[in-house]
């Protein structure tokens, strides 16, 4: 029997169908977290700005127990930079809304600096580069470490707070900087505060840049990482940054600069997350009284408000809310 060229015999078998992906529409959280699948192993950091971006929109982000006093807050000078951790009694801060799909709780902070003035932020924006950035890391709670969510590339996000020059100190880091000269040498720590997160992080809900990029850790291990650069700022005098510059490194000398090269945008999106205030630049100008807290009680506090620590005490809720409270609990079983 003749067979035809190209055609198939009932000994071979077909090649397997590609499954399509479908690709989740445009405008939602879940098509966000797909640019992680081709654009989460690009490098970082990189360059943001307002007219390079994607305009998008999400619900408000949602900011949950920063005015909590945690127990203790430790700052170690590792040689390579200046880490924050903090431990609370019990229900830890963490971030709702926004990008994210499920709750992300707060790990860990870090600085970047450089030798003067005019360097230190890993990210530039409109291609200028400022004294120094603050990253603050958070994790998707469901696993439980930071270290088991950056096995996944939807377990860490990082929002990086620009430092620019101020001519007056920034209060919000004063309290950090006071503890400096405890960890000059590499590999010491010391107790600070112990405050509020909200004494150092400005919070927000709208007015930021969200990016997909790649991690790499001493190790050379490369991890998946969702980047946050809010609009809002932290701003430091000449002599806050200069403190900076006073840690050591593993060999005993200054710590000059301890900020990445910065990459190629490449292909990917950069999204302006909810575009608010004027957009003449893409930094928001340093405010010139305190930002309010937008940090919330989370469920578990307003439920049960004993677990509050001493400090929050102004929290509780009154004696007169509580008997009010009673008199609705009793009409409903009534």
């Amino acid at each position: 029997m003749h067979i035809p060229a190209g055609a198939q015999t009932e000994e071979e078998e077909a090649p397997p169908k590609e499954e399509a992906k479908d690709i989740p529409p445009f405008g939602t959280l879940e098509w966000i977290q797909y640019l992680s699948e081709s654009e989460g192993a690009l490098p970082t950091p990189i360059d943001v700005s307002i007219t390079d971006s994607l305009r998008y929109y999400c619900p408000e982000l949602k900011w949950y127990n920063f005015d909590i006093y945690p127990h203790k807050i430790k700052m170690t000078n590792t040689g390579y930079t200046l880490l924050i951790g903090a431990k609370w009694r019990t229900e830890r801060p963490y971030l709702e809304g926004g990008p994210f799909l499920e709750k992300h709780v707060f790990s860990q902070i870090h600085f970047h600096w450089g030798a003067d003035m005019m360097e230190g932020s890993e990210h530039t924006v409109d291609k200028r580069r400022y004294p120094g950035e603050m990253q603050v890391t958070f994790f998707r709670s469901e696993y439980m470490t930071q270290e088991e969510a950056l096995r996944h590339p939807d377990g860490v996000v990082m929002i990086c707070y620009i430092i620019k020059y101020g001519v007056n100190p920034d209060d919000r880091l004063s309290w950090v900087i006071e503890g400096f000269p405890r960890v000059r040498e590499a590999q010491t720590h010391t107790r600070i505060g112990p405050y509020p997160l909200s004494r150092l992080l400005p919070m927000f809900y709208e007015d930021y840049f969200l990016y997909w990029g790649s991690l790499t850790n001493v190790a050379g291990e490369s991890f998946v990482v969702r980047w946050l650069v809010p609009r809002i700022t932290l701003f430091a005098s000449f002599e806050q940054m200069k403190e900076f510059r006073k840690l050591w490194d593993p060999w005993d000398e200054p710590n000059l600069r301890n900020y990445r090269q910065l990459k190629d945008r490449e292909d990917r999106h950069v999204l302006f997350i909810c575009p608010h205030w004027n957009q003449y630049n893409s930094l928001l100008p340093i405010p010139r009284v305190p930002e309010p807290s937008l940090s919330v009680l989370s469920p578990a506090y307003q439920a049960h408000p004993w677990m509050l620590p001493a400090q929050n005490a102004y929290m509780q809720p009154s004696a007169e809310e509580n008997t009010e409270e009673h008199k609705e609990e009793e009409q409903k079983a009534d």
